[in-house]
C-alpha cells in the first residue's frame, strides 16, 4: 500500500489503524479509501440529492466549490444509476476562448485524483468508455439559442464563473434545459449586487432547489490551506479589505457610493464584543406584503441578544412572538412601526406591552437633517459600536444596510430611497435591485437602536 495515499485518510483513520484494516482485509481497505477520495466539502453533500437548480456562490476557497461540484458529476458519470443513464454535461462559460479557460482543466485534474478507469480524455471532450458518460465544453457567447437547443436532452448544464453570464442566457438555458430530471449547476463569486444569477437564483428560490452560500475557511473546506489561502487572504485584508470581502468573503465587489454604510463597517459588527451594559429593547418591521418577513431584534447596551423571524403577518401570532421576546415584561420597549398593521400594537397594548409607536414615514426628531423618521434612525444607527453575533449575521441584513441608497432633498435634508418603485425603472428602488423583497432585517435593527426622545427634552 503507498504510505502516501494512507496518510490521506488522517485525521479520520491513523496510519497504523489503516494499514492494520488492509492487512485484515485489502478490498475492505481500497474500498475505504476510495471513499475518502470521493469526499466532498460537507456544504455539497446535499448536492447527492436530486434538485432542479443547484447554486454555490462564495470567494475563493470557500467551500472548495469546484472541486465538489466537479467531483460530483464525475461520480455520477462513473456510476449511472444517480440519473437513470448514462450522464450527458454541457459544461460553460459566458466567455471561453480556448478549452484551457474551460472547467476541461479542473475535470482532468479531478479524474486523476479520483483515479477513476476507463476514461478517456480529449482535446474537445471528457468521456467515460465503459458506460458513455460525457462532457463538452462551450462559450455561451459564441452559441446560439438554436446552438443550445441542441443540448436539449442533456442531463446537467454546469456554469462555471456564473456572475457575468446575462439574464436573458440563463432563462434560455432554463427554458432548453427542461428534459425531465435534468439539472442546471451554478457556481459564481458575486460581482455585483444584482447579478443575474444571484437574482434568479438566490434571492427568492425555489423549495426545490439547494443553494450553498460557502465561507471561506475550513469550517465550509476541509482542505482549506492555512500556509497560502489564510496567509493571502491576511494579507488582502491588510492591504485592502474591501477587495478582501469580494475576493475571500464574496461580497459584490462594487458598491454605490450613495449607500449608506459601507459593507466594511457593517461587516465588522458581526462577532464584535459590544457593551451589553445599559437596558433592553425591541425593535420590530412588520410584514406588509406576502413575500416581506416579520424580523424583530433585540438589544442589550450595544450588543444584540436575540432575533426573531416569522413569515406572513398573522396579527396575533407577530404580537405573541414579540411579547415573549420580551419575557413578557411591561417594563422592556418594543419598538413597532406604526405605518403597518396596527393591529400587532393594539394586541400588545392588550397584554401590557411596553409599545413605542413609530411611524417610518413620521417627523425625524431632527427634523433640518432629514426628510423622515425612517432616514434618520437608519443614519443614526450606530454601526461602528454594535456587536450582532454570527448566528444573527445574514446575507439579508448586509445587503439591507450597505446597499440602501440615500439622496438629498431641496432643502439639503436627507432621504432614503423608496423600497418600491412607480416608475419604468424597476431598479430605481431597494426590491427592484433585491428580486422584489423588502430590508426587513435592515429595518428591523435600525428601528431597535432608534432614539425616539428629543435631545432637548432631557436637557
Amino acid at each position: 500500500m503507498n504510505a502516501d495515499a494512507a496518510k490521506l485518510l488522517v485525521p479520520r483513520l491513523s496510519f497504523d489503524a489503516f494499514e492494520h484494516l488492509y492487512k485484515q482485509d485489502k478490498a475492505l481497505a481500497l474500498i475505504y479509501l476510495q471513499l475518502f477520495r470521493e469526499q466532498v466539502a460537507p456544504i455539497f453533500e446535499e448536492w447527492r440529492n436530486p434538485h432542479r437548480v443547484k447554486c454555490a456562490y462564495g470567494g475563493r476557497g470557500a467551500g472548495a466549490k469546484s472541486r465538489s461540484a466537479g467531483s460530483l458529476l464525475l461520480q455520477f458519470a462513473e456510476r449511472p444509476a444517480y440519473f437513470g443513464n448514462s450522464l450527458r454535461v454541457l459544461c460553460v462559460r459566458d466567455v471561453q476562448k480556448s478549452i484551457k479557460e474551460s472547467s476541461w482543466r479542473l475535470l482532468k485534474d479531478e479524474l486523476a485524483r479520483l483515479q477513476y478507469v476507463g476514461w478517456e480524455v480529449t482535446q474537445n471532450e471528457i468521456r467515460n468508455t465503459k458506460n458513455g458518460a460525457y462532457f463538452v465544453f462551450n462559450g455561451l457567447n459564441d452559441m446560439t439559442a438554436g446552438d443550445l437547443k441542441s443540448f436539449e436532452s442533456f442531463d446537467v448544464m454546469l456554469a462555471e464563473e456564473g456572475a457575468p453570464i446575462s439574464k436573458d442566457a440563463w432563462l434560455t438555458m432554463l427554458a432548453t434545459f427542461r428534459k425531465r430530471g435534468s439539472e442546471i449547476w451554478c457556481l459564481f463569486n458575486r460581482d455585483k449586487p444584482n447579478d443575474p444569477c444571484y437574482d434568479l437564483f438566490c434571492r427568492n428560490p425555489d423549495p426545490d432547489w439547494s443553494i450553498l452560500r460557502c465561507r471561506p475557511g475550513a469550517l465550509d473546506n476541509p482542505w482549506w490551506n492555512e500556509t497560502t489561502l489564510q496567509k493571502e487572504w491576511d494579507r488582502l485584508k491588510a492591504s485592502d479589505p474591501e477587495e478582501a470581502q469580494h475576493v475571500y468573503e464574496g461580497a459584490p465587489r462594487t458598491q454605490s457610493a450613495r449607500a449608506v454604510w459601507s459593507r466594511n463597517k457593517v461587516a465588522a459588527a458581526c462577532d464584535r464584543e459590544a457593551s451589553a451594559d445599559g437596558a433592553e429593547e425591541i425593535g420590530c418591521d412588520v410584514a406588509r406584503y406576502g413575500r416581506d418577513s416579520t424580523v424583530a431584534w433585540k438589544h442589550k447596551g450595544m450588543q444584540i441578544i436575540d432575533k426573531r423571524s416569522v413569515n406572513g403577518f398573522d396579527t396575533v401570532a407577530v404580537s405573541g412572538m414579540l411579547w415573549d421576546l420580551a419575557n413578557r415584561s411591561p417594563v422592556v420597549p418594543i419598538k413597532v412601526d406604526a405605518g403597518y398593521n396596527p393591529g400587532v400594537i393594539d394586541v400588545l397594548k392588550s397584554f401590557g406591552a411596553n409599545v413605542v409607536e413609530v411611524n417610518f414615514g413620521g417627523i425625524a426628531v431632527n427634523k433640518d437633517k432629514y426628510v423622515n423618521a425612517a432616514a434618520e434612525m437608519m443614519f443614526d444607527l450606530p454601526i461602528d459600536m454594535i456587536g450582532i453575533p454570527s448566528q444573527f449575521y445574514t446575507v439579508a441584513l448586509e445587503e439591507d444596510l450597505s446597499e440602501r441608497f440615500y439622496f438629498y432633498d431641496s432643502a439639503g435634508r436627507k432621504r432614503l430611497e423608496p423600497k418600491d418603485s412607480s416608475t419604468d425603472d424597476s431598479k430605481a428602488a431597494f426590491k427592484g435591485r433585491h428580486g422584489g423583497r423588502s430590508p426587513d432585517e435592515g429595518d428591523a435593527l435600525c428601528l431597535c437602536f432608534y432614539d425616539v426622545t428629543p435631545k432637548w427634552s432631557l436637557l
